[in-house]
Order: structure tokens, then C-alpha cells, then sequence
């Protein structure tokens, strides 16, 4: 017998016993015929496997370089907010993924029990149909058949319910996860404008001569003249400290603007000195104490101020240019490459290369593609 349709070829005989059978057990056996003879429990879509949830990705935002110059910065704290928001939503997404497992599991469960359930009442059925028997334990098994019945349909719904409210938090973790991608770019591009005018800034006070008295003292033999001694001794071994030692302290207070605490490396520039002794003696060992002006030349290599500022190498190697914007209206708004910046005048120092730029005005737009080579000054009129 198969459930939705039954067959019987049987003699005529056989349909009398039944009759008589069916008429003797009442409506239990009338229930389970019509049960297990005109309706069939479909699983069909139940045992579909949902699609299965894409790993929640761990959010990591490495910390960029120089954020604690950004603190200021309007984007770092909507950057600091919408990932914690992000976070959130991983946590909701990770719970509901829970749920939806937990669900599923349990509607798996219930059908099971629901298909062995059917299995026992046919099988009781045909017992009952060919021989008169108890009919508690087929009352039994419709009562539990029905039970089950309800709590699929309710676990069904529930796990209809956690698909629902997983697409909608799968929905917010994309919006989430490209805001914060967005913030983090314009967050990178405000940190690279700022360090590209402090390059600037600083490369233009890293040439500089300077001038400082350095004592020496040196052995010499005694029977030289203190003239000889000074012409034949070198400072190869100690001049290079001395000029880093002066030139740091010349540049520090030149470039405290831009940085507070400067440590330089001799491999970051070049010098050629000149040496006058203004002062010395020579004592009868042979022990020559002098005085000496020095004058050093310092020329920076072109990766020095990146090397100062602890940025990548590459904002040094990129010719950089500015670029002013205006326009002849109060409350307008500029956008550059789909970036913000507020109202005119906006002035930056970017690199080379193609700017699409818009500045919007009570609803009006007007729209530049500017070729970046040189400093350029643009004027928008309304």
C-alpha cells in the first residue's frame, strides 16, 4: 500500500470481511484508513538542505600607520563606531547561524519520527484490516502521528523565521562592511594628504649647512711640531657622529612643527666638512688638546623625510602636487574621487594623476575631470 493512492485486488469476498471489519472497529479504523490511504506527509523542500551560511569573517582593521595624528579626525571616530556596530552584527549573525542549526536539527528530528510514525501506522492498519485486533495501540500511534504533525509545522515555522531575520543580519553585514571599508580609504587618504604636506614641510629643511666647535684631543709625537701634529691628524673615525649629533639637533628645531621627537640615521644623507683649528696646545708628551671650527654640508637622499615620519617610502618617490578649489558660492560642497571635503576653499596636496571633481550647490552639480601634473588652482562658477 502507498501512501496517497490505495490499490486492492482482492476477490469479492474480501471486500464483504472488510466492511464488516471496518463496521465492527468504528471510527478509529476509518481515521487511519483515510490517514494512510488519501493523505501522504511531504517532506518535499523540508529535506532541502538550506544554503549553507557563509563564514561570518573575522573583521581585522590593521592599525594604519600614524593614526594617533588622526585622533582630530571626524572619520576616525565614524570608523571607530561603525565597526563596533559591525561587531554587533557579526555577534547577531553568529547567534541566529546558531539557532538556524539548532532549528533545523530538531525539524530534521520531528520528520523522522514523523516518517516511522506512518511506517507503524500502516503497518498497524494492515494488521487491523486482516484481523481483528485491540485498536488502543492504533489509536496510540494517530495521537502521536498528530503530535508530531504540529510541532514540524511549528518548528518549520521557526526555522522559516531564523532564515528570514539571517538574510536581513546578512544584509546589514554587507551595508556595515563597506562602510567601513569607505571610511577606512577616506580615513587613509585624509592620513595621506596630511603626511604628504608634512613631507613637504620637512623636506624643504633638510639641506642646510651648519656650523659647530668640536675640542679633540690626540697623541702626536713629541718630537713634531704642534703644526705638523695638526696637519697629519684626521677626524674620519669621529665626524661622522659629530655631524649627526649637530645636524639633529639643528633639524629638531626646525621641523618640531611637524615632529616631535626626531632620531636620524647617517644612511638618510650626505656631507662634506671643512675644518679650521682655532686653538691648540701641545703638552711636552706629546698630548695635543685643540679646538676646532667645522662647517658640514648635509644634503638629504629624497627617501628622508618618509624615513622621519615612519611612512611608506613611496609618498617620497611620487611627485605631489596642489590643488586649490573654489567656487563663487556660499554652502557649497566639493568631492573628489567620491571623497568629501567639504565646503570651498578646499586646498590639498595630492599626487599625480586623474581627479574626477564635484562641487554642489543647492542641489546643482558641476563635474570636472582634472589631469593632475602641476599645482593647479580650479574655479567653479554658479
Amino acid at each position: 500500500m502507498e501512501a496517497g493512492v490505495m490499490k486492492c485486488s482482492r476477490p469479492q469476498w474480501a471486500f464483504t470481511l472488510i466492511r464488516t471489519a471496518m463496521a465492527a472497529a468504528g471510527t478509529s479504523a476509518c481515521l487511519a484508513w483515510a490517514l494512510v490511504a488519501g493523505t501522504g506527509y511531504s517532506q518535499a523542500g523540508s529535506a532541502e538542505q538550506a544554503p549553507q551560511s557563509a563564514g561570518s569573517p573575522r573583521l581585522s582593521v590593521e592599525t594604519l600607520s600614524g593614526v594617533e595624528d588622526a585622533v582630530d579626525s571626524r572619520r576616525a571616530e565614524q570608523l571607530a563606531s561603525k565597526i563596533a556596530e559591525l561587531d554587533s552584527i557579526v555577534f547577531e549573525k553568529q547567534q541566529l547561524e546558531g539557532d538556524l542549526r539548532t532549528a533545523k536539527s530538531e525539524l530534521s528530528a520531528i520528520e523522522l519520527q514523523l516518517q516511522n510514525t506512518k511506517k507503524l501506522i500502516r503497518s498497524e492498519v494492515d494488521g487491523f484490516l486482516g484481523q481483528s485486533t485491540d485498536r488502543k495501540r492504533l489509536d496510540d500511534l494517530l495521537d502521536e502521528h498528530k503530535g508530531s504533525a504540529e510541532s514540524a509545522a511549528t518548528i518549520a515555522e521557526r526555522v522559516s523565521a531564523l532564515e528570514k531575520d539571517l538574510g536581513s543580519k546578512h544584509l546589514k553585514f554587507s551595508v556595515a562592511t563597506r562602510d567601513v571599508e569607505r571610511l577606512k580609504s577616506q580615513l587613509a587618504a585624509e592620513m595621506r594628504e596630511r603626511n604628504s604636506r608634512k613631507i613637504q614641510a620637512i623636506a624643504r629643511k633638510l639641506d642646510k649647512t651648519i656650523r659647530f666647535e668640536q675640542s679633540v684631543s690626540f697623541r702626536c709625537s713629541a718630537s713634531k711640531s704642534l703644526s705638523a701634529c695638526l696637519a697629519e691628524h684626521r677626524n674620519d673615525g669621529q665626524m661622522s657622529q659629530w655631524v649627526l649629533d649637530n645636524y639633529q639637533r639643528a633639524l629638531a628645531a626646525d621641523i618640531r612643527d611637524q615632529v616631535a621627537d626626531v632620531t636620524l640615521d647617517t644612511a638618510w644623507y650626505r656631507y662634506r666638512t671643512r675644518t679650521d683649528f682655532v686653538q691648540a696646545s701641545m703638552s711636552l708628551d706629546g698630548t695635543v688638546n685643540a679646538q676646532m671650527n667645522i662647517e658640514a654640508t648635509v644634503t638629504a637622499k629624497k627617501m628622508m623625510p618618509c624615513a622621519i615620519l615612519d611612512v611608506s617610502y613611496e609618498q617620497c618617490d611620487s611627485k605631489m602636487h596642489s590643488l586649490i578649489v573654489r567656487s563663487n558660492k556660499y554652502g557649497d560642497q566639493v568631492r573628489i574621487n567620491d571623497q568629501d571635503y567639504g565646503a570651498t576653499p578646499v586646498s590639498l596636496v595630492l599626487d599625480g594623476g586623474i581627479y574626477e571633481i564635484q562641487v554642489t550647490v543647492g542641489g546643482t552639480t558641476q563635474q570636472r575631470t582634472l589631469s593632475l601634473k602641476a599645482d593647479q588652482v580650479l574655479n567653479f562658477k554658479f
